[in-house]
C-alpha cells in the first residue's frame, strides 16, 4: 500500500506544468532533459536540480508530478522537512515517480532513511527527482553515502531569468489564462514591479482576478488600481 504522502502531488497547482514554465536561455537544456526523462526517453534513474529562489525548481518538480499523474502513474512528492518525519519515506519505492523538493531542508536524523529510500527506489525502478538551493557537495550532509547517491544522475543548475526574458515569461503566464497584454503595458509593469518571477506570478493572479471581476482588458489604468504586492 502506498504511503498517504503520495496524494500530495495531486494538490499541486495545475498551472505548474511544463507548458507554463518559461526556461529562458540558461535553463533550456535542463527542461529538455527533464521532459525527456519524464517521457522515459533517457536511461537515467534520477535527476537533481539546484539553484536560487525563484529559478523554478518547485515549478519543474510539480510539472513532472502533474505529467505523471495525468497519465495515471503513482506519484510521491515531499519537501525536505516533510521527508524528515518518521515514516514519511515508507513505500515510496512503490511509486512511479518520487520527488524530494528542497532537499537541503532534510534534518540530520533523516539522512540515513533517505539513503535507504533511494536504494529501494533504484531497485524497484522508481524514477526520482531532487531539488535544492545549493550544489550537492554543499548541502552539509554528514552521511557521505547519501551525498554519493544524490550525485548518481544528471545535475543541473537552474538560473533566474534575465531581465530581458521576464516580459516573455509574464506574457506566457497571462496567455495560458486566456489574457492578452500589450507591449506598452508590459513595459510599464517591468518599470514598476520587482524583476523576479515570484512577484510577477502574484501579479498575474491579481490581473486575472481583476480582469474577471471587472470584465476589463489589461491596461495601464487597471494595473495602477491593483494593490501592492506582498513580496
Amino acid at each position: 500500500m502506498l504511503h498517504p504522502q503520495l496524494t500530495l502531488a495531486l494538490g499541486i497547482a495545475q498551472s505548474s506544468s511544463f507548458e507554463s514554465y518559461y526556461p529562458g536561455v540558461a535553463n533550456a537544456n535542463a527542461v529538455v532533459t527533464l521532459r525527456a526523462y519524464c517521457a522515459n526517453e533517457l536511461d537515467e534513474k534520477q535527476l537533481f536540480l539546484w539553484g536560487d529562489t525563484a529559478c523554478g525548481k518547485t515549478h519543474l518538480l510539480s510539472a513532472a508530478c502533474q505529467d505523471f499523474a495525468k497519465r495515471g502513474f503513482q506519484v510521491g512528492y515531499l519537501t525536505g522537512d516533510l521527508a524528515s518525519l518518521d515514516g514519511a519515506l515508507s513505500d515510496m519505492e512503490n511509486a512511479d515517480l518520487f520527488c524530494v523538493d528542497d532537499v537541503h531542508l532534510l534534518e540530520s536524523q533523516a539522512q540515513e532513511r533517505l539513503f535507504h529510500c533511494i536504494n529501494r527506489c533504484r531497485e524497484s525502478g522508481t524514477k526520482m527527482l531532487f531539488s535544492a538551493s545549493t550544489p550537492i557537495d554543499e548541502l552539509g550532509f554528514s552521511l557521505a553515502d547519501l551525498v554519493t547517491r544524490l550525485s548518481w544522475g544528471p545535475v543541473f543548475q537552474l538560473q533566474v531569468l534575465a531581465d530581458n526574458e521576464l516580459p516573455q515569461a509574464l506574457a506566457l503566464q497571462l496567455q495560458l489564462r486566456g489574457l492578452e497584454i500589450s507591449d506598452d503595458v508590459l513595459e510599464y509593469i517591468m518599470r514598476r514591479y520587482p524583476r523576479n518571477m515570484q512577484a510577477l506570478t502574484q501579479l498575474v493572479d491579481q490581473l486575472d482576478q481583476a480582469s474577471l471581476t471587472e470584465q476589463r482588458r489589461i491596461t495601464i489604468p487597471l494595473v495602477r488600481e491593483l494593490p501592492d504586492l506582498t513580496v
